[in-house]
């Protein structure tokens, strides 16, 4: 694992702009128990871990709109998460975790 890389936060970055382009993400949700760096920055939403072989496993936590397919909505996430993330960096994607922590109702 590459420690302290300056690339996770602009892999989290990426993740957390393509999350938006999948239609029923409501909004991103904090990881539970996980700060930033810094105890002033807000709580985290997507968790980036590089391994040494250039490969990212990634962790993203959201909020999803009622009425939405939560394995469709996965499915097209992880999609363009790898996609968006392998074409700007040189990482390649090993696993896309999403996880949906609450659903919103008014849309």
């Amino acid at each position: 694992m590459i420690e302290g890389s300056r690339y996770e936060d602009i892999i989290a970055s990426i993740v957390g702009t393509a999350a938006f382009k999948v239609a029923g993400v409501a909004s991103l949700s904090a990881v539970p128990g996980v700060r930033g760096k810094s105890q002033r920055r807000s709580p985290k939403s997507v968790l980036v871990t590089l391994d040494a072989d250039d490969t990212a496993r990634i962790d993203i936590y959201l909020n999803a709109f009622s009425g939405v397919s939560v394995s469709d909505l996965a499915y097209d996430i992880q999609q363009i998460v790898s996609s968006e993330v392998q074409s700007a960096t040189r990482f390649k994607v090993k696993a896309v975790n999403v996880n949906v922590m609450g659903i919103v109702f008014n849309q």
